[in-house]
C-alpha cells in the first residue's frame, strides 16, 4: 500500500486527485493507498449532496476571497486550510470483512487511525457517523464514495486550524449527531496537540503504508485536468443544490 504526500495547487485539483486515484485503483493501475495532503488557504467544501445556501455563508466568503467547491463524496460541508490536514484511503470492498457496508467501512477506517493515535497518547475516539474526537470535541470529520470493487474515506484533522473560521464561513448544520447536544462551531470543534510530521507518521502507520518515493509517477495528469473541466471547476456542480 502506498503513502502518498501530494498537495495540488487548487482545491478543485485536490478534490479531482482523489477521484482520479480512486478511479485509477478500481481500473488495476494503481494499488491501493493513503494520500495527505494539506491546502495552505482557506476552501469550504460542500459535500455531493451539501445544499450552498443553506450551509454556507457565501458573502463573507466571497469577502474574504474564499473559495467554494463541492466534493463527490457525502458528508457535511467542512472548512479547510492551514492546520488541517487532509487524508485519504483507498481501499478495495473485499480486503476486509465487513466492507461492503457503508458505515462499518467509515468506522473501520477511522478506527485505525484512532487507534493509531492512541499510541501516541491521545485519548482520540470515533463518534457520530465519522467523526474523531477528543473529550467529546470534533477534531475530525470524514465522508465516503464508492464504486463497484474500491471505495475511498476521506477526512480533514484538524491540528493548527484556526476554528473561528468556521463559524465565519457556515451556518449550524441542519442535520448534527446527538454527541453534539446543540453546540455551537466553536463549541464542538477543536484541534489535536500534534505537530504535523507526527500525525503524519500515525496516519502512515495506521496502514503500514511505503512511502512514495517518486510521487509524480502515481499522479494521473490528464484525468485531473478533465476532472476539473467537466466537474469540480464548474460554477454549476457547485451550486446545483
Amino acid at each position: 500500500m502506498w503513502f502518498l504526500d501530494q498537495t495540488l495547487p487548487t482545491i478543485e485539483e485536490n478534490l479531482a486527485l482523489d477521484e482520479a486515484l480512486l478511479n485509477e485503483v478500481e481500473g488495476g493501475r494503481l494499488a491501493p493507498l493513503v494520500r495527505i495532503w494539506e491546502l495552505p488557504r482557506y476552501a469550504v467544501v460542500l459535500g455531493a449532496s451539501g445544499r450552498l445556501h443553506e450551509d454556507v455563508l457565501i458573502e463573507r466568503c466571497r469577502e474574504d476571497d474564499v473559495p467554494i467547491a463541492r466534493r463527490s463524496s457525502g458528508g457535511g460541508t467542512v472548512v479547510i486550510g492551514s492546520g488541517a490536514r487532509n487524508f485519504t484511503v483507498i481501499l478495495a470492498r473485499d480486503s476486509y470483512p465487513g466492507l461492503d457496508a457503508v458505515d462499518f467501512a467509515q468506522r473501520f477506517i477511522l478506527t485505525r487511525l484512532a487507534e493509531s493515535l492512541q499510541s501516541l497518547g491521545q485519548p482520540v475516539e470515533v463518534h457520530g457517523s465519522g467523526d474523531l474526537t477528543l473529550g467529546r470535541r470534533k477534531i475530525a470529520g470524514s465522508a465516503q464514495r464508492r464504486l463497484k470493487h474500491h471505495f475511498f474515506v476521506h477526512a480533514t484533522v484538524l491540528y493548527n486550524f484556526a476554528v473561528d473560521r468556521i463559524s465565519r464561513y457556515l451556518r449550524s448544520p441542519r442535520r448534527q449527531p446527538g454527541y453534539r447536544e446543540g453546540r455551537s462551531h466553536d463549541e464542538f470543534v477543536t484541534n489535536l496537540d500534534l505537530p504535523p510530521a507526527v500525525l503524519d507518521e500515525a496516519i502512515r502507520a495506521a496502514w503500514d503504508a511505503e512511502v512514495c518515493s517518486m510521487p509524480g509517477e502515481l499522479i494521473p495528469d490528464a484525468q485531473i485536468k478533465e476532472l476539473v473541466e467537466t466537474k469540480f471547476g464548474l460554477p454549476d456542480w457547485v451550486s446545483r443544490l
